[in-house]
């Protein structure tokens, strides 16, 4: 039996989008392994990559990254050459992760009783029209991946909504796949509950990776500490999105400021819908003017050099499917507080508190707390992507 893995966003230019994240880091796990092979699609087709190729596209080097910083109601707006910046990096990242495949291109040998296995963003790139022909004319085995729910159940979150294109693509999935596999308990149910004639002993759970083996040097950490001039800063790692809640830390901040709590908050993501207001209310209020701070083309090393920096992280998101930021706060041994109501409380392994991400004063008197007396983290026992990989091809197995 081969198991093809499908990478066509691992190699595309999304690297720093989570579910492209959650591609490539399965990727890295599987390669090498027998019986494991590496698919992308071209033309509606499926073709086969070689090993080394998927490798050094996805860990080549990153080179020198100088992520762009806005210190709101400091800083002037990130605009003009600074958007332009970030765009060059965006081609560079395509050229570098493969993003014209300049790679040989190999149709596959699929047997009955192989497995094609795709975590990315097949209801975008209609990878099923092919998955289903592996499935009914080859009698191969097509095992879907299923994040969360969110665009049935909260389309109001979504810009622009597609409800019925989403939930028609998992009918289909549930039409083809031998095995539907959820990144958390709460997708799981979700899932099983739109879609119980599938049947619930046929929906697994796969527990995403939280390795931080990732080398810092001092002119990452000099950035880190440069934020806010050496004070001390939560941070959340997120998409600025509406979903996303970061309303709620905004709300957080004028309210310390009225208290005359020190603390200030980074927030690490790129900027998505919904927040225009937010922006210019931070671009302009002058009580928390210098207390919150965007950093936008961070790569990973800076990424880690923030969360080892930062007193504690925080994750209010109003949804999420499982919450890699908090797994991955916690692998850098950086405390974290996260909303209930959705997936985050599993993510935290039991050792972060959980808060109604709509009450703001239990957000404020937390987050005090946490300024003043840091707690430190008890033992845990992080999820390793190794451990995925071994889950995958154990779920595929069976």
């Amino acid at each position: 039996m081969t198991v093809f893995f499908n990478v066509t966003d691992a190699l595309g230019p999304a690297s720093h989008h989570g579910i492209t994240r959650t591609e490539r880091m399965l990727a890295a796990a599987l390669a090498g392994r027998p019986g494991v092979a590496f698919v992308v699609l071209r033309d509606q087709r499926l073709w086969c990559v070689d090993d080394a190729d998927v490798v050094k596209a996805m860990n080549g080097p990153d080179g020198d990254v100088t992520p762009i910083v806005e210190r709101f109601g400091v800083d002037r707006a990130a605009s003009g050459p600074r958007v332009s910046a970030t765009r060059r990096l965006a081609a560079s990242n395509r050229a570098r992760r493969g993003g014209g495949l300049p790679y040989e291109l190999i149709r596959p040998r699929v047997q009955g009783g192989d497995a094609l296995v795709s975590v990315g963003l097949d209801w975008v790139h209609g990878l099923l029209d092919e998955a289903e022909r592996w499935v009914f004319a080859r009698q191969a085995r097509y095992f879907g991946f299923c994040y969360d729910l969110i665009p049935i159940d909260h389309p109001e979150w979504l810009f622009p909504p597609d409800p019925y294109h989403f939930q028609q693509h998992l009918h289909r999935v549930t039409r083809v796949a031998s095995s539907v596999l959820c990144i958390s308990e709460h997708t799981r149910s979700d899932f099983v509950r739109h879609f119980p004639r599938y049947g619930a002993e046929r929906v697994r759970v796969l527990r995403l990776g939280a390795d931080a083996a990732i080398n810092t040097r001092p002119e990452h950490q000099r950035f880190a500490e440069s934020l806010f001039d050496g004070e001390p800063y939560a941070v959340y790692c997120a998409t600025i999105d509406r979903r996303k809640n970061h309303q709620l830390l905004y709300r957080v901040a004028k309210e310390m400021a009225r208290r005359g709590v020190a603390g200030n908050i980074a927030f690490v993501g790129k900027i998505g819908s919904g927040v225009a207001d937010l922006l210019d209310s931070l671009r302009h209020d002058s009580l928390v003017a210098g207390r919150i701070a965007h950093v936008s083309n961070c790569d990973d090393q800076h990424l880690a050099a923030i969360y080892r920096r930062a007193r504690f992280a925080v994750y209010p998101s109003l949804y999420e499917g499982w919450g890699l930021g908090v797994t991955e706060a916690l692998a850098h041994g950086t405390p974290c507080i996260v909303a209930t109501g959705s997936s985050l409380g599993e993510a935290g392994l039991g050792v972060c508190p959980t808060l109604h991400p709509l009450r703001t004063s239990h957000w404020v008197d937390a987050m005090a707390d946490y300024f003043e007396r840091p707690p430190a983290l008890p033992p845990i026992q992080l999820p390793t992507w190794q451990g995925a990989a071994d889950s995958l091809l154990d779920a595929v197995a069976t």
